[in-house]
């Protein structure tokens, strides 16, 4: 473990090193800014708020993005994101890295990154059909995490895997001894791509040390603003190993798209154990004539072809089996939306979330609707 660490170290410094100099030695350089806002807003009952008498309201300023890239003609680039967190009052550093892309056979990234899970985890927020992620996903997001990776992509296929430092993420690891490491790699092929059609299928997996840590699984069942409808056992971890398939179809403007997720967690005592798998299938037609984006393995954002602008509805549904040995809850919700695309600035949402529940866990209420608007801009 030790020797992994110093070897991902002494790494980082060579290649940083490299990239400082070849700054250095360029005077042509590309740059490019941006970020995004998202103002959201919960309406919702039954589950999402078990302690208050009928429906309770949200309102958050749930994002607030700044994005900073720069290419150098000598293959080199980097980025850095930074987000204001309202619940904390505080900036957090999403992305943070160097790349260099002469190698020509795949691009190599050195910093904090995304990692290489799930093709609804991979695409942003910012681009994704629903206000919030499903609750599948959601239960087995990674996040963004320090680390090395290798990538190569291309309207045909795409791959990724990547040596990374185990830090914070959706499914709420926090507690523990240090060292930990994890590899995670994604591979998608798109069979068919072309301006009519889009077919994609693509798996990803993640093998990480957790060395002792604390682990569980929370999640507020797709509606930011409510409290946590699930929080899982805490579970003293010395491995979790997760997998995904994913599938996506569009033609025109219709598409569907669907993945399945599976979670092993082994504990430091031999007779803890949790099992744990989800899925979702997601269907969008847009009402005017417009389609998804897709490129290199993700789906990008929307540019409607009128100035008018673009309508689109959505129907998701996602299950999530968190129940083992006599703790957590199975969970499955159903989503209806409605989105309008105003050129690339602007983004109207809203969800209409039915939440039902089952298991060990469950007392009380078993059910919870939710309401959700989102104005998102972006520049």
């Amino acid at each position: 473990m030790k020797n992994i660490t110093g070897y991902l170290c002494v790494s980082t410094i060579f290649l940083s090193g490299l990239f400082g100099a070849a700054v250095a030695e360029t005077d042509n350089i590309n740059y490019e800014y941006g970020g995004s806002v998202f103002l959201d807003t919960d309406s919702f009952d039954g589950v999402y708020n078990p302690e208050a008498i009928g429906s309770d309201q949200s309102t958050e300023l749930r994002r607030a993005q700044l994005y900073f890239k720069a290419e150098f003609e000598n293959d080199w680039s980097t980025k850095l994101q930074l987000a204001y967190d309202e619940e904390n009052s505080s900036t957090k550093v999403k992305d943070a890295y160097v790349r260099y892309s002469g190698w020509g056979f795949a691009d190599i990234t050195i910093g904090q990154d995304k990692e290489p899970f799930s093709l609804g985890l991979m695409t942003s927020l910012k681009n994704s059909n629903a206000i919030e992620r499903n609750v599948a996903s959601q239960a087995f997001r990674l996040g963004r995490n320090l680390g090395v990776n290798l990538a190569s992509a291309n309207q045909d296929y795409s791959w990724t895997i990547g040596l990374y430092e185990v830090g914070e993420y959706g499914s709420d690891m926090t507690e523990g001894g240090g060292g930990k490491l994890a590899l995670t790699g994604r591979l998608s092929l798109t069979p068919i791509n072309n301006k009519s059609q889009v077919l994609h299928l693509g798996t990803s997996f993640s093998l990480r040390d957790l060395d002792g840590a604390e682990f569980e699984i929370e999640s507020n069942a797709e509606v930011h603003g409510s409290m946590d409808v699930l929080d899982t056992r805490n579970i003293q971890a010395d491995s979790l190993n997760q997998y995904a398939l994913e599938s996506a179809w569009i033609k025109g403007s219709v598409a569907v798209v669907g993945e399945v997720f599976y979670q092993d967690v082994e504990g430091t005592v031999d007779s803890v154990r949790a099992l744990y798998n989800g899925y979702y299938i997601e269907g969008s037609y847009f009402l005017t004539n417009d389609s998804l984006s897709y490129k290199k393995g993700r789906f990008a954002s929307v540019k409607p072809n009128a100035n008018s602008g673009a309508w689109q509805l959505v129907l998701r549904h996602s299950y999530l089996d968190a129940e083992d040995n006599l703790d957590g809850m199975e969970i499955s919700t159903s989503m209806l939306g409605v989105n309008y695309y105003y050129a690339r600035t602007i983004k109207l949402m809203v969800n209409f979330t039915r939440t039902e529940m089952a298991g060990y866990d469950v007392e009380e209420f078993d059910r919870g609707d939710a309401l959700s608007f989102r104005a998102q801009y972006r520049f």
